[in-house]
């Protein structure tokens, strides 16, 4: 950029915040409790809520509207919409825990590794994008449109929903540890042999 102006920084410093750190978690624990009451009832209707989300056919769809009947669908619905603030915040989580991670490897001198940690940002947004899908389909499910494709979107979005998520909280961890190896490596320098 001319004039020596520096574009947006990657991840963004607003992640790093703790206390948008704290009300992300605190949005989380909540909208997790108030989520737990309705894939109960759904579990009393006789479909739990991965077996509601991981049908994948149209004949498993099919029978899990119907198991659900009228209170165990009202519950659904219920649950689909209190996962809302959760998806959205656990995935900004997510995201925020692989900024964590590439500003403590920044800190600890891993370049390269803090720029990969900054990358893997984007696989909590994609968690909780394949989440969102994941649930818009579900929703077509529980006005009993049952058939093709929206079971198998479910489904599929449920396992991107989990590998991203994974990814995402490994990138923390292991970056996590990468930094503290680094900054006790150089911190206790070994002696010339």
């Amino acid at each position: 950029m001319a004039g020596g102006e520096q574009g947006p920084s990657w991840p963004p410093g607003w992640l790093t915040n703790v206390g948008v750190v704290i009300a992300l978690g605190l949005v989380v624990l909540v909208s997790s409790l108030l989520i737990g009451p309705k894939a109960t009832t759904m579990t009393e209707h006789g479909v739990s809520v991965n077996d509601f989300q991981s049908a994948g056919t149209s004949a498993k769809a099919s029978q899990a509207y119907e198991e659900l009947g009228e209170d165990g669908r009202r519950a659904a619905w219920w649950f689909l919409g209190l996962e809302l603030p959760f998806l959205v915040s656990f995935g900004l989580l997510l995201s925020a825990g692989c900024a964590f991670a590439a500003a403590r490897l920044a800190t600890a001198g891993a370049k390269t590794l803090a720029r990969l940690a900054g990358l893997a940002v984007v696989l909590g947004l994609l968690a909780a994008g394949s989440d969102l899908t994941q649930n818009t389909a579900l929703a077509f499910v529980l006005t009993d449109h049952t058939a093709q494709p929206a079971p198998r979107i479910a489904q599929v979005c449920g396992y991107f929903t989990w590998a991203f998520g994974i990814a995402a909280g490994a990138v923390f961890v292991l970056g996590w540890a990468a930094a503290a190896i680094r900054e006790r490596r150089d911190s206790n320098p070994r002696p010339p042999a």
